[in-house]
Protein backbone atom coordinates (compact mmCIF):
# COMPACT_ATOMS: atom_id res chain seq x y z
CA UNK A 1 0.00 0.00 0.00
CA UNK A 2 3.00 2.50 0.88
CA UNK A 3 4.55 1.82 -2.59
CA UNK A 4 1.36 2.40 -4.26
CA UNK A 5 0.77 6.23 -2.47
CA UNK A 6 4.53 7.08 -3.28
CA UNK A 7 3.29 5.67 -7.23
CA UNK A 8 0.55 7.77 -7.03
CA UNK A 9 2.01 10.76 -5.23
CA UNK A 10 5.07 10.90 -8.03
CA UNK A 11 2.86 10.29 -11.02
CA UNK A 12 0.86 13.17 -9.47
CA UNK A 13 4.61 15.24 -9.67
CA UNK A 14 5.38 13.98 -13.07
CA UNK A 15 2.15 15.10 -14.63
CA UNK A 16 2.69 18.63 -12.93
CA UNK A 17 5.96 18.88 -14.92
CA UNK A 18 5.50 16.86 -17.88
CA UNK A 19 1.92 16.73 -18.66
CA UNK A 20 2.28 12.69 -19.41
CA UNK A 21 1.74 9.80 -17.44
CA UNK A 22 4.34 6.68 -18.74
CA UNK A 23 5.36 8.88 -21.90
CA UNK A 24 1.15 9.55 -23.03
CA UNK A 25 0.49 12.93 -22.91
CA UNK A 26 -2.34 14.30 -21.58
CA UNK A 27 -4.77 15.34 -24.26
CA UNK A 28 -4.33 11.91 -25.65
CA UNK A 29 -6.41 10.30 -23.00
CA UNK A 30 -9.22 12.14 -23.93
CA UNK A 31 -8.78 12.48 -28.05
CA UNK A 32 -10.20 9.48 -29.97
CA UNK A 33 -7.52 8.68 -32.22
CA UNK A 34 -4.11 10.16 -31.61
CA UNK A 35 -2.00 11.82 -34.60
CA UNK A 36 0.94 10.45 -35.75
CA UNK A 37 3.30 14.28 -35.47
CA UNK A 38 4.95 15.60 -38.66
CA UNK A 39 8.43 14.26 -38.93
CA UNK A 40 9.55 15.77 -42.31
CA UNK A 41 9.08 18.73 -44.00
CA UNK A 42 10.60 21.05 -46.08
CA UNK A 43 10.98 25.13 -44.70
CA UNK A 44 10.07 28.42 -46.97
CA UNK A 45 13.83 28.36 -47.75
CA UNK A 46 14.24 25.04 -49.32
CA UNK A 47 15.15 23.46 -46.06
CA UNK A 48 14.32 19.84 -45.25
CA UNK A 49 13.74 19.66 -41.90
CA UNK A 50 13.32 15.87 -39.93
CA UNK A 51 11.90 15.52 -36.80
CA UNK A 52 13.09 12.59 -34.23
CA UNK A 53 9.62 12.82 -32.30
CA UNK A 54 8.30 10.28 -33.99
CA UNK A 55 10.90 8.47 -36.11
CA UNK A 56 13.11 7.66 -32.98
CA UNK A 57 10.19 7.17 -29.85
CA UNK A 58 11.78 4.25 -28.61
CA UNK A 59 15.17 5.42 -27.97
CA UNK A 60 15.34 8.06 -25.00
CA UNK A 61 17.81 9.37 -22.58
CA UNK A 62 17.69 9.80 -18.42
CA UNK A 63 14.34 11.35 -18.35
CA UNK A 64 12.68 10.04 -21.58
CA UNK A 65 13.24 10.63 -25.65
CA UNK A 66 14.99 13.77 -26.46
CA UNK A 67 13.11 15.14 -29.71
CA UNK A 68 15.34 16.68 -32.01
CA UNK A 69 14.89 18.47 -35.50
CA UNK A 70 17.63 17.47 -38.47
CA UNK A 71 18.23 20.63 -41.03
CA UNK A 72 19.12 19.09 -44.53
CA UNK A 73 20.44 21.56 -46.98
CA UNK A 74 21.44 20.61 -50.70
CA UNK A 75 21.33 16.72 -49.01
CA UNK A 76 23.76 17.42 -45.68
CA UNK A 77 23.17 17.78 -42.65
CA UNK A 78 23.18 21.62 -41.73
CA UNK A 79 22.50 21.72 -38.29
CA UNK A 80 20.71 19.33 -35.43
CA UNK A 81 17.97 21.39 -32.59
CA UNK A 82 17.63 19.51 -29.31
CA UNK A 83 13.74 20.05 -28.75
CA UNK A 84 11.59 20.05 -25.33
CA UNK A 85 12.41 17.36 -23.47
CA UNK A 86 12.75 16.18 -19.77
CA UNK A 87 16.50 15.67 -19.55
CA UNK A 88 18.58 17.32 -16.93
CA UNK A 89 19.64 20.85 -18.23
CA UNK A 90 23.06 20.08 -17.11
CA UNK A 91 23.55 16.94 -18.93
CA UNK A 92 22.34 18.66 -22.33
CA UNK A 93 24.45 21.75 -22.03
CA UNK A 94 27.47 19.28 -21.49
CA UNK A 95 26.38 17.14 -25.02
CA UNK A 96 26.12 20.96 -26.51
CA UNK A 97 29.30 22.08 -25.29
CA UNK A 98 31.15 19.56 -26.13
CA UNK A 99 30.09 19.82 -29.75
CA UNK A 100 28.16 16.85 -29.55
CA UNK A 101 25.61 18.01 -32.37
CA UNK A 102 27.78 19.42 -34.22
CA UNK A 103 29.26 15.93 -35.30
CA UNK A 104 27.58 15.38 -38.11
CA UNK A 105 27.39 18.43 -39.46
CA UNK A 106 28.38 18.39 -43.51
CA UNK A 107 27.14 14.98 -44.09
CA UNK A 108 25.09 13.20 -46.10
CA UNK A 109 22.75 11.40 -44.71
CA UNK A 110 24.78 8.09 -45.38
CA UNK A 111 28.07 9.62 -44.31
CA UNK A 112 26.10 10.33 -40.75
CA UNK A 113 25.08 6.97 -40.74
CA UNK A 114 28.52 5.56 -41.12
CA UNK A 115 30.42 7.54 -38.75
CA UNK A 116 31.16 6.46 -35.14
CA UNK A 117 30.69 9.14 -32.50
CA UNK A 118 31.20 8.94 -29.05
CA UNK A 119 29.23 9.15 -26.02
CA UNK A 120 29.91 12.36 -23.69
CA UNK A 121 31.44 11.15 -20.24
CA UNK A 122 29.33 12.33 -17.99
CA UNK A 123 26.43 12.94 -19.99
CA UNK A 124 26.69 9.12 -21.27
CA UNK A 125 22.85 8.42 -21.48
CA UNK A 126 21.51 11.51 -22.93
CA UNK A 127 24.25 11.65 -25.71
CA UNK A 128 23.90 8.04 -26.40
CA UNK A 129 20.01 8.74 -27.19
CA UNK A 130 21.26 11.45 -29.47
CA UNK A 131 23.50 9.25 -31.43
CA UNK A 132 20.94 6.57 -31.42
CA UNK A 133 18.33 9.13 -32.60
CA UNK A 134 20.22 10.75 -35.16
CA UNK A 135 21.61 7.23 -36.92
CA UNK A 136 17.97 6.09 -36.89
CA UNK A 137 16.36 9.83 -38.69
CA UNK A 138 19.20 9.42 -41.25
CA UNK A 139 18.43 6.18 -41.94
CA UNK A 140 14.46 7.26 -42.49
CA UNK A 141 16.42 9.84 -44.59
CA UNK A 142 18.63 7.48 -47.13
CA UNK A 143 15.27 5.72 -47.35
CA UNK A 144 17.15 2.36 -45.64
CA UNK A 145 15.32 0.09 -43.13
CA UNK A 146 15.86 1.12 -39.55
CA UNK A 147 18.11 -1.09 -37.69
CA UNK A 148 17.29 -2.49 -34.09
CA UNK A 149 20.29 -0.47 -32.70
CA UNK A 150 17.66 1.07 -30.26
CA UNK A 151 17.26 -2.27 -28.61
CA UNK A 152 20.27 -3.69 -28.34
CA UNK A 153 22.92 -1.52 -29.02
CA UNK A 154 23.76 -0.68 -24.76
CA UNK A 155 24.03 -4.32 -24.41
CA UNK A 156 27.10 -4.16 -27.03
CA UNK A 157 28.75 -1.72 -24.70
CA UNK A 158 31.39 -3.27 -22.00
CA UNK A 159 30.56 -0.54 -19.64
CA UNK A 160 27.42 -1.86 -19.45
CA UNK A 161 28.05 -5.48 -18.81
CA UNK A 162 30.80 -4.03 -15.70
CA UNK A 163 27.76 -2.07 -14.29
CA UNK A 164 25.61 -4.95 -14.69
CA UNK A 165 27.67 -7.67 -13.06
CA UNK A 166 28.56 -4.94 -9.93
CA UNK A 167 24.98 -4.24 -9.33
CA UNK A 168 23.73 -8.29 -9.64
CA UNK A 169 27.01 -8.21 -7.16
CA UNK A 170 25.05 -5.95 -4.30
CA UNK A 171 21.46 -7.17 -5.00
CA UNK A 172 22.08 -10.76 -4.47
CA UNK A 173 25.71 -11.64 -2.65
CA UNK A 174 24.63 -10.38 0.37
CA UNK A 175 21.48 -12.79 0.71
CA UNK A 176 23.57 -15.51 1.09
CA UNK A 177 27.10 -14.07 1.72
CA UNK A 178 28.35 -12.09 4.47
CA UNK A 179 32.09 -11.01 4.61
CA UNK A 180 33.47 -7.31 5.84
CA UNK A 181 36.16 -7.63 2.96
CA UNK A 182 33.47 -8.46 0.24
CA UNK A 183 31.71 -5.43 1.33
CA UNK A 184 34.60 -2.80 1.19
CA UNK A 185 35.26 -3.90 -1.98
CA UNK A 186 30.93 -3.76 -3.00
CA UNK A 187 31.06 0.17 -1.47
CA UNK A 188 34.28 0.93 -3.15
CA UNK A 189 33.10 -0.27 -6.26
CA UNK A 190 29.33 1.28 -5.86
CA UNK A 191 31.35 5.03 -5.23
CA UNK A 192 33.75 4.22 -8.65
CA UNK A 193 31.90 2.86 -10.96
CA UNK A 194 28.42 2.98 -10.45
CA UNK A 195 28.57 6.70 -8.94
CA UNK A 196 31.72 8.52 -11.13
CA UNK A 197 32.07 5.98 -13.93
CA UNK A 198 28.33 5.51 -14.56
CA UNK A 199 26.22 7.74 -13.20
CA UNK A 200 23.61 5.10 -11.83
CA UNK A 201 21.87 5.35 -8.82
CA UNK A 202 18.20 6.16 -8.00
CA UNK A 203 16.80 9.73 -7.35
CA UNK A 204 13.56 11.68 -7.33
CA UNK A 205 13.99 13.09 -11.28
CA UNK A 206 15.04 9.60 -11.92
CA UNK A 207 11.77 8.14 -9.95
CA UNK A 208 9.19 10.85 -11.89
CA UNK A 209 10.52 10.86 -15.60
CA UNK A 210 10.08 6.99 -15.08
CA UNK A 211 6.21 7.64 -14.16
CA UNK A 212 5.80 10.76 -16.17
CA UNK A 213 7.87 9.26 -19.44
CA UNK A 214 7.22 5.94 -19.21
CA UNK A 215 10.32 3.57 -19.27
CA UNK A 216 12.53 1.94 -22.48
CA UNK A 217 13.05 -1.40 -20.34
CA UNK A 218 15.75 -2.28 -22.85
CA UNK A 219 17.67 0.87 -22.68
CA UNK A 220 17.13 1.11 -18.29
CA UNK A 221 17.88 -2.55 -17.35
CA UNK A 222 20.91 -1.18 -14.64
CA UNK A 223 18.23 1.49 -13.37
CA UNK A 224 15.83 -0.86 -12.80
CA UNK A 225 17.70 -3.13 -11.10
CA UNK A 226 18.54 -0.79 -8.67
CA UNK A 227 14.98 0.12 -8.56
CA UNK A 228 13.75 -3.89 -7.63
CA UNK A 229 16.37 -3.22 -4.87
CA UNK A 230 15.44 -0.42 -3.18
CA UNK A 231 11.35 -0.98 -3.31
CA UNK A 232 10.72 -4.86 -4.06
CA UNK A 233 13.75 -6.59 -2.08
CA UNK A 234 12.03 -4.68 1.43
CA UNK A 235 8.95 -6.46 0.42
CA UNK A 236 10.60 -9.69 1.04
CA UNK A 237 12.42 -8.57 4.27
CA UNK A 238 15.45 -7.10 2.85
CA UNK A 239 14.59 -3.74 4.23
CA UNK A 240 16.90 -0.71 3.10
CA UNK A 241 19.00 -3.07 0.96
CA UNK A 242 19.67 -0.41 -1.94
CA UNK A 243 20.57 2.19 0.45
CA UNK A 244 23.12 -0.73 2.37
CA UNK A 245 24.58 -2.17 -0.60
CA UNK A 246 24.19 -0.05 -3.65
CA UNK A 247 24.25 3.44 -3.52
CA UNK A 248 27.05 5.35 -4.48
CA UNK A 249 26.63 8.06 -2.00
CA UNK A 250 25.73 6.07 0.88
CA UNK A 251 28.98 3.77 0.09
CA UNK A 252 30.90 7.15 0.12
CA UNK A 253 30.04 8.33 3.24
CA UNK A 254 30.33 4.88 5.05
CA UNK A 255 34.07 4.48 3.27
CA UNK A 256 35.11 8.24 4.40
CA UNK A 257 33.66 7.14 7.95
CA UNK A 258 36.29 3.89 8.18
CA UNK A 259 39.14 6.17 7.59
CA UNK A 260 38.21 8.48 10.72
CA UNK A 261 37.56 6.28 13.70
CA UNK A 262 36.44 9.46 15.46
CA UNK A 263 32.76 10.21 15.85
CA UNK A 264 30.56 12.79 17.47
CA UNK A 265 28.35 11.58 20.14
CA UNK A 266 24.70 12.67 19.24
CA UNK A 267 21.87 12.78 21.73
CA UNK A 268 18.95 10.66 21.12
CA UNK A 269 16.88 14.19 21.05
CA UNK A 270 19.47 15.76 18.65
CA UNK A 271 18.91 12.42 16.16
CA UNK A 272 15.31 12.41 16.83
CA UNK A 273 15.08 16.28 15.48
CA UNK A 274 17.09 15.68 12.62
CA UNK A 275 15.14 12.75 11.42
CA UNK A 276 12.52 15.05 11.84
CA UNK A 277 14.29 17.69 9.32
CA UNK A 278 14.57 14.99 7.17
CA UNK A 279 11.14 13.78 7.02
CA UNK A 280 9.96 17.53 6.67
CA UNK A 281 12.14 18.29 3.98
CA UNK A 282 10.83 15.32 1.96
CA UNK A 283 7.28 16.25 2.71
CA UNK A 284 8.03 19.94 1.82
CA UNK A 285 9.47 19.17 -1.74
CA UNK A 286 7.04 16.25 -2.54
CA UNK A 287 4.28 18.98 -1.98
CA UNK A 288 5.92 22.14 -3.45
CA UNK A 289 6.11 19.95 -6.82
CA UNK A 290 2.95 18.34 -6.39
CA UNK A 291 1.28 21.92 -6.39
CA UNK A 292 3.07 22.51 -9.95
CA UNK A 293 6.45 24.54 -9.00
CA UNK A 294 9.73 23.96 -8.16
CA UNK A 295 10.67 21.02 -10.19
CA UNK A 296 14.36 21.96 -10.79
CA UNK A 297 15.07 20.91 -6.88
CA UNK A 298 14.86 17.50 -8.77
CA UNK A 299 18.41 18.10 -9.94
CA UNK A 300 19.97 19.38 -6.34
CA UNK A 301 20.11 16.09 -4.67
CA UNK A 302 23.70 15.41 -4.22
CA UNK A 303 24.02 12.53 -6.13
CA UNK A 304 24.28 14.29 -9.19
CA UNK A 305 27.71 15.40 -7.79
CA UNK A 306 29.51 12.21 -9.30
CA UNK A 307 28.90 13.85 -12.27
CA UNK A 308 30.77 16.48 -11.09
CA UNK A 309 31.45 17.90 -14.79
CA UNK A 310 28.35 18.90 -15.33
CA UNK A 311 26.74 19.05 -11.45
CA UNK A 312 26.42 23.27 -10.36
CA UNK A 313 29.68 24.33 -8.34
CA UNK A 314 27.55 24.64 -5.03
CA UNK A 315 26.07 21.29 -5.73
CA UNK A 316 29.84 19.87 -5.48
CA UNK A 317 30.56 21.92 -2.70
CA UNK A 318 28.05 20.98 -0.46
CA UNK A 319 28.76 17.64 -1.62
CA UNK A 320 31.99 17.71 -0.65
CA UNK A 321 30.83 19.39 3.24
CA UNK A 322 29.09 15.94 3.71
CA UNK A 323 31.73 13.78 2.64
CA UNK A 324 34.22 15.32 4.86
CA UNK A 325 31.28 15.40 7.95
CA UNK A 326 30.44 11.86 7.17
CA UNK A 327 34.17 11.17 9.05
CA UNK A 328 32.75 12.73 12.13
CA UNK A 329 29.14 11.24 11.58
CA UNK A 330 27.48 8.23 10.67
CA UNK A 331 26.09 8.56 7.28
CA UNK A 332 24.97 12.05 7.71
CA UNK A 333 23.36 12.99 4.60
CA UNK A 334 21.28 9.52 4.10
CA UNK A 335 19.79 9.71 7.91
CA UNK A 336 19.42 13.19 8.03
CA UNK A 337 18.71 14.67 4.53
CA UNK A 338 18.13 12.26 1.73
CA UNK A 339 14.86 12.95 -0.11
CA UNK A 340 15.03 10.12 -1.82
CA UNK A 341 15.64 7.97 0.95
CA UNK A 342 12.72 9.20 2.94
CA UNK A 343 10.63 8.12 -0.06
CA UNK A 344 12.21 4.86 0.09
CA UNK A 345 12.00 4.72 3.65
CA UNK A 346 8.16 5.50 3.47
CA UNK A 347 7.47 2.94 0.81
CA UNK A 348 8.72 0.44 2.80
CA UNK A 349 6.36 1.12 6.42
CA UNK A 350 3.44 -0.72 7.17
CA UNK A 351 1.41 2.36 8.59
CA UNK A 352 1.44 5.64 7.23
CA UNK A 353 3.02 7.54 9.86
CA UNK A 354 6.75 8.96 9.12
CA UNK A 355 9.10 7.31 11.84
Amino acid sequence: MQVLTCCLLLVAIGINKNQKIAGIPLEQFSAEQSEVPVHDWTTKTGDRVISTQYIARDIWGYGGNIPLYIYLKNNTIDRIEVQSNAESPEFLASVVDKGLLAAWNGLTPEEAIARPVDAITGATLSSNAIIASVEKAMQYAAGQVTTDRTVHWEWKNVRFWIVLVIVLSGIFIPLFYKNNYFRMGQLLLNVIVLGFWSGNFISLSLLVNYLSNGVNVWMSVIPLLLLVAAFLLPLLGKSNHYCLWLCPLGSCQELIGKIIPYKAKLTPDMIRNLSDFRNGLWLVIMMVMWFGVGFELLDYELFSAFMFRQAAVPLIIVALLFALLSGFIQHPYCRFVCPTGSLIKFSQQTSNKLN
